[in-house]
């Protein structure tokens, strides 16, 4: 297949699309991709700087470099030729009929990639990144707020017992004694009054 200066400018346009994503993905903070100006080998050493770049921010990236150059033929496509099938064409009609819900699902999710180029503005995840630290401040003002509820509950709790324990059982006790004096008086005014009948008989 001939090569084209058109292909091979499509064909970089296309890394560099990619390497804006990941770069995205890594840092948050890619922008649109961009044609390097230059012919095809200053874009291809721009590229090659950007994923230099890339695997230094990122650990996963430089492992996937790694397994690369070890294992190339991992990132090779597959052989174009397809496997020889031993079914007859009606039995392949079948099945691709079988699976054809499964196609067209595949297919609408490739265009909803396809349509979802872009580069997300990285403004609205930064905007929740800063408000961290308010809402850290408003966790711990909450923090102390109930903990301020629980000391003053546990001084309400230990109010109502000195109240119980001074007023209930103290004036409980008192009206015991007075009930026993009232006994004490009143056994003493019996006996005196039979006394005093006794004498009146005698006389």
């Amino acid at each position: 297949m001939v090569v084209t200066s058109d292909t091979a400018a499509d064909t970089l346009a296309m890394l560099e699309e990619r390497l804006a994503r990941i770069d995205f993905l890594v840092s948050g903070s890619g922008t649109e991709a961009a044609q390097s100006p230059g012919n095809a080998s200053k874009r291809l050493r721009a590229l090659e700087r950007t994923l230099q770049t890339l695997a230094a921010k990122s650990r996963p990236i430089t492992d996937l470099l790694q397994l690369q150059r070890q294992y190339p033929e991992l990132f090779s496509p597959s052989s174009a030729h397809p496997a020889p099938s031993t079914l007859p064409p009606a039995a392949l009609a079948q099945l691709v009929l079988a699976h054809e819900q499964m196609y067209k699902k595949a297919a609408s999710q490739l265009s909803i990639l396809n349509e979802n180029k872009d580069v997300h503005d990285p403004s609205q995840l930064t905007k929740l990144i800063a408000m961290r630290s308010r809402t850290g401040k408003l966790e711990a003002k909450q923090k102390e707020q109930a903990k301020e509820f629980a000391e003053l509950r546990a001084r309400s709790a230990k109010i109502v017992e000195q109240w119980y324990e001074s007023g209930v059982l103290d004036m409980g006790e008192k009206w015991a004694d007075w009930e026993e004096r009232l006994r004490d008086c009143e056994i003493l005014v019996r006996r005196n009054e039979a006394a005093k009948k006794r004498e009146e008989g005698m006389l």
